[in-house]
């Protein structure tokens, strides 16, 4: 055997250590998972979007080397899902149409091979399935443009009447994009539901639904949020219930129910008649930042 196969061998038997030191660490955080799991008794909430959001943020943070980081990030991206799934049962449903976007792939690469997912038609029935618990959370369109009265409710509408454990956004897809130039098609934008709240991160949209009467400005409504505090990052929907208008407003920044600013932006009654927050999500990372 040459010197060249000996230091061959070596470095191979190296790799094979490390493999297995790797195996042992996942089986090690496997085991925390379910004595984690075992500590929250029923009361278990397997899914935390901010959490995962916040370890993918560091992981990238503190990356170096030459391994692609859209790999660190579908590996990690597997292990979470299928520790979910370790945790208690855990399933996903998609808005799958067979018109439009389909975000089968889009759950699949984000929840991992392991978590089961129900394809629904409409974003309509992603929401009953949420709320009836037959799913733990949802897939459901970003929303975009306007509604027009004689079609169906959009989905978001009918998040702002909800009460008690109604589903909420708690997320927002892809979290992390391939870069620009690697070739790969532009995923679609979709949101996730669960019945929860969304994480306070500390880099965060909310998305909230402003009730208002008829002919009410951008500019009017942002007027008015800013004067109740609030930062307006963009208008993304407006649908039509009776003689309202429903505006869903993407807002800077963590925004919770109890928020004081929100009761100053209704307490003006002018042009806002009603406002409800229906969740929000850590802020995606850009593509640029996956060289």
């Amino acid at each position: 055997m040459t010197q060249d196969s000996t230091s061959l061998d070596s470095l191979r038997r190296e790799i094979d250590s490390i493999d297995e030191s790797i195996h042992d660490l996942l089986i090690q955080r496997s085991a925390l998972v379910e004595r984690i799991a075992n500590a929250k008794g029923e009361t278990i909430t397997v899914l935390r979007p901010g959490r995962e959001a916040e370890i993918l943020r560091r992981l990238l943070a503190r990356h170096r080397g030459q391994f692609p980081r859209m790999a660190l990030v579908r590996i990690w991206r597997e292990m979470i899902g299928a520790l979910l799934a370790i945790q208690a049962p855990f399933a996903v449903a998609v808005q799958s149409s067979g018109r439009g976007p389909d975000f089968i792939e889009l759950a699949r690469n984000h929840f991992g091979v392991v978590v089961p997912l129900q394809a629904c038609r409409t974003a309509g029935q992603v929401v009953r399935a949420v709320a009836d618990s037959e799913a733990s959370a949802g897939l459901v369109s970003m929303p975009a443009g306007i509604e027009m009265a004689d079609e169906p409710e959009p989905w978001w509408a009918s998040l702002a009447v909800g009460s008690g454990e109604a589903p909420r956004v708690v997320a927002r897809l892809p979290f992390v994009s391939p870069p620009l130039s690697s070739g790969v098609a532009e995923l679609p934008q979709a949101l996730v539901i669960a019945c929860r709240d969304h994480d306070d991160t500390g880099d965060d949209r909310t998305l909230v639904v402003l009730e208002t009467g008829p002919d009410v400005s951008r500019d009017r409504l942002r007027a008015a949020m800013a004067a109740g505090g609030l930062e307006s990052a963009g208008l993304l929907a407006i649908c039509r219930r009776g003689d309202a208008w429903l505006h869903l407003i993407e807002i800077q920044g963590h925004v919770a129910v109890g928020d004081p600013r929100l009761a100053r932006l209704a307490a003006q009654r002018e042009p806002v008649a009603h406002v409800s927050v229906i969740g929000g999500y850590a802020t995606p990372l850009p593509p640029e930042s996956i060289p």
